[in-house]
């Protein structure tokens, strides 16, 4: 496919419509004023009130105004992603994969619509991302979590050992994704995986989970825009900063995840059946500070995960690092009415291919000391 004059635009739009999308599908998370808690980076930068409104307004006129051709465009795209930042840093679950991945891919657009990097190196920046993405994506999947607790509830044979394949199939349509001779069957197969994914969002395991919907079409539709030519990728030569720097985000800092230098969802592992669980224990009286929905999820123990509880009340998966559990715990116990009004429950995988976690229970008499 030949992408001529004015891709990059095509590219943009996409992008932003399926950020709206996205955040329309989950939208009390991007709101401030809601009863699941907000877990902000830094405590005094959280808005509220008329002042937040009137930046999620100001968020999505400039990010429409950026996808037109006048004079302060660039400018509206500039202060989009400025926003996006503010934005993000009120909350870490707004912290989702494609916010990440979409921001990323909308500021190499604003070093080209700046003149900073070519055409030509921006479509070599988006296709390092998405050999990332799907390499990294199959890579964390390679662990016992996934096999044993995720894909049997997939729409996938039971193969035993040999499930282990399933996820390094996608690593390597990742890496097919660079070679001529096998992009265009690399590109087949990945959509056929993301259509697989539609299809349990609409009728199988992740109903649950409706924000994947505009996302993997963004996926699928930049997959085939990106990949189905002949064009040929030079991941390593012509060293740039900005190539550099794509390679780095994409492709090396996601390995640093297996040793805990970098977070989970930036590392693209999602759905990778490894990212550490936590689940609450509550009592009658603790139940009100919860919504009826979310109250029917809770079982004959009073206990409810952490992800059921924000799929629940905010539509997202939560982002699932230990010490934003934790930071979750200390906003709730500041509503409990002793110790055991809320008990929190942090189970870990220790070891990749044992099936095996580990439980720490936390109390709120421990707040300080966390």
């Amino acid at each position: 496919m030949d992408l001529r004059k004015g891709w990059n635009r095509k590219l943009q739009i996409i992008l932003i419509f399926s950020f709206f999308a996205s955040i329309l599908v989950c939208f009390p998370l991007w709101t401030n004023d809601r009863l699941f808690p907000i877990l902000p980076v830094f405590d005094f930068f959280v808005t509220g009130g008329v002042l937040h409104f009137s930046l999620l307004s100001l968020f999505f006129v400039t990010g429409l105004l950026s996808v037109f051709d006048f004079k302060f465009s660039t400018h509206s795209l500039f202060l989009f992603l400025f926003l996006i930042l503010i934005l993000c840093l009120q909350d870490y679950n707004r912290w989702q994969p494609w916010v990440y991945i979409f921001s990323l891919l909308l500021i190499f657009i604003f070093f080209s619509r700046c003149k900073m990097i070519t055409e030509k190196t921006l479509l070599t920046l988006f296709r390092i991302a998405f050999i990332g993405i799907y390499f990294w994506s199959g890579i964390h999947k390679v662990n016992s979590g996934f096999i044993t607790n995720t894909l049997p509830h997939l729409v996938v044979p039971d193969l035993g050992l040999m499930s282990y394949l399933i996820p390094l199939i996608e690593a390597f349509l990742g890496i097919g994704l660079i070679f001529i001779s096998t992009r265009k069957f690399s590109v087949l197969l990945l959509l056929s995986m993301h259509f697989l994914i539609l299809y349990e969002v609409f009728f199988g395991f992740f109903t649950y989970n409706s924000v994947i919907i505009p996302w993997n079409l963004a996926m699928m539709i930049l997959l085939v825009l990106l990949f189905w030519n002949k064009e040929s990728i030079q991941l390593f030569s012509d060293p740039s900063v900005s190539k550099s720097f794509a390679i780095l985000i994409f492709l090396i800092l996601p390995a640093t995840n297996f040793f805990n230098l970098w977070p989970g969802y930036p590392s693209f592992n999602l759905f990778s059946g490894k990212t550490a669980k936590a689940y609450l224990y509550v009592d009658e009286d603790f139940k009100t500070n919860f919504s009826s929905k979310t109250l029917s999820k809770f079982d004959d123990e009073n206990r409810i995960s952490v992800h059921s509880y924000a799929y629940s009340e905010i539509n997202i998966p939560f982002y699932s690092e230990e010490e934003v559990y934790l930071q979750l715990f200390n906003k709730l116990c500041e509503r409990s009415t002793h110790e055991f009004s809320v008990v929190m429950e942090i189970k870990t995988l220790p070891h990749l291919f044992k099936n095996e976690w580990t439980s720490e229970s936390y109390f709120c008499d421990q707040v300080n000391e966390l």
